[in-house]
């Protein structure tokens, strides 16, 4: 049930930010116009060897449907070069042909853009959310979720894996400067750093020297650019978690719960992930009162017998602690409600436990961070602009 305090605080978020935006007009409005320092997100100079710059759709027609998305349903196109990189980075593509790579990306979910502000927001500046994405309910369900957000600021969904194009998120960056942005942040709706995504999105930026999968174009723009870290352990995911637990729970004191992520692939990552998820477990033992709390990753993405062995980790702790007598209860760090949640049930299937299948933007709080992410950027960037001398 939502608390008048809860209720307080998340109205008292959104007014935060729309006097935030107001104020940015009102300066933009009273300012002579002046060229603002560019700031592209252009490649470094020791660019990747490969670059598919054949697979640049910047001539595709991103005229929006009626749904008001750009580039949705487009179809890409594998090349040697590609399927090669590929083979090379994902560890499970490794022992893959040719064929079953080209399956496995045509049944990636759509990557598309989608500029969710009414006409009238206009603004200096701007938001731009990157997501996998939850198929196509899912990602309406999200839309719904940031409109408060969209409302406020021009905002803009680059929608997809982008292991094989970036035209998405150039298509957002697009809108967001038509729509007046000279300014972004950049929202992450992934769980941690330690995500393949991520460091892709980070490349597509020119943040990274290298690309995670194909090393595609990378998005170019004018506008000051404001990079919002993952939420990784901040307290709001800690108190997502316990929440999801205390709706199975009946008696903390016998119950166990286990926090099952998707974790990297590589071991170097998902050692920092177990980190991640030990900090969280801390916490939530602590508020909840539960007997124990463990943070177990099933490296999803990687080789099958590594994945497999940690499946088996996983069951081997269910079993103990229903051989002890307590109850066990499984939470997920999961973004969505709809990732490997149906395979999670088969990993312990015949076994004896309670699931919350429930994604971390399920929560009100995961609203809560993105809203107080915007905030804290803008309110950064105000203070540099502040203290700059007159004429700099």
């Amino acid at each position: 049930m939502t608390t008048p305090r809860a209720l307080s605080g998340a109205a008292g978020l959104v007014l935060g930010l729309s006097l935030l935006a107001l104020s940015a007009r009102a300066a933009v409005e009273s300012t002579p116009a002046a060229t603002p320092a560019a700031t592209p997100a252009a490649a470094p100079a020791a660019t990747a060897a490969m670059d598919h710059s054949g697979h640049d759709m910047s001539q595709m027609d991103r005229g929006r449907d009626a749904e008001g998305r750009s580039l949705y349903g487009m179809k890409h196109k594998m090349d040697p070069a590609m399927t090669r990189e590929l083979r090379e980075k994902v560890a499970l593509y490794q022992k893959y042909s040719d064929a079953e790579i080209a399956m496995s990306m045509d049944m990636m979910g759509p990557e598309y853009a989608w500029y969710i502000s009414p006409p009238d927001v206009k603004g200096s500046q701007g938001i731009l959310i990157l997501m996998h994405g939850f198929r196509e309910q899912g990602d309406k369900i999200f839309k719904d979720q940031v409109q408060s957000i969209g409302n406020i600021f021009p905002t803009s969904m680059g929608v997809g894996m982008a292991m094989m194009t970036a035209e998405h998120i150039q298509v957002g960056l697009d809108d967001l400067k038509a729509a007046g942005a000279k300014e972004i942040v950049v929202i992450p709706v992934t769980s941690s750093g330690t995500n393949e995504l991520y460091r892709q999105w980070l490349y597509i930026f020119g943040q990274r020297e290298t690309a995670e999968f194909a090393s595609v174009p990378r998005v170019k723009t004018d506008a000051k650019l404001h990079f919002v870290a993952p939420p990784g352990e901040n307290p709001l995911v800690a108190e997502i978690l316990l929440d999801h637990a205390v709706e199975m729970s009946k008696d903390p004191g016998k119950e166990v719960v286990i926090i099952a992520g998707h974790g990297p692939s590589s071991a170097a990552d998902n050692a920092e992930e177990l980190r991640v998820l030990a900090g969280l477990a801390k916490i939530v033992k602590q508020d909840g009162g539960f007997a124990d709390v463990r943070g177990i990753t099933l490296q999803d993405d990687a080789p099958p017998e590594v994945r497999a062995a940690n499946v088996q980790k996983l069951r081997e702790v269910v079993e103990a602690a229903t051989n002890k007598g307590q109850r066990v209860l499984v939470v997920t760090n999961l973004i969505g409600a709809r990732t490997i949640q149906a395979k999670l049930r088969s990993d312990l299937k015949g076994l004896s436990y309670e699931f919350n299948p429930k994604g971390l933007v399920n929560h009100p709080n995961f609203m809560k961070w993105m809203g107080e992410s915007v905030r804290e950027e803008f309110e950064k960037s105000a203070a540099v602009s502040k203290a700059r001398p007159a004429g700099s």
